[in-house]
């Protein structure tokens, strides 16, 4: 039964992960955008700030989404694992008294 409710450990890990990814990909998608040669002009540093912002956003929210599923889950299968002991001491248990009777 411990197979079954490790997938959800897996997962879990599998999204911090994933949000690590998400952050580089935002850190590239932030830096794309800069230029030095074209920020002499102030004209030119809008978009610049703009691509950086869009780019740290990503980022943050990636890492964001990764770490608060990551807990989320952790806590969840913290939850199945105590249930499914308490489980299987209920079914030895009762397995128990019905061969001792």
């Amino acid at each position: 039964m411990n197979n079954y409710i490790s997938i959800v450990r897996q997962i879990a890990n599998t999204l911090v992960f994933c949000g690590l990814v998400g952050t580089v990909i935002g850190f590239i998608v932030a830096l794309s955008g800069v230029n030095p040669e074209l920020s002499a002009t102030v004209d030119n540093i809008a978009p610049m700030v703009a691509t950086l912002i869009q780019g740290m956003s990503i980022a943050l929210y990636t890492t964001l989404i990764g770490a608060v599923l990551h807990v989320w889950l952790m806590v969840n299968h913290g939850i199945l694992v105590t249930g499914t002991v308490h489980l299987f001491s209920a079914i030895v248990e009762l397995g128990e008294r019905r061969v001792g009777s």
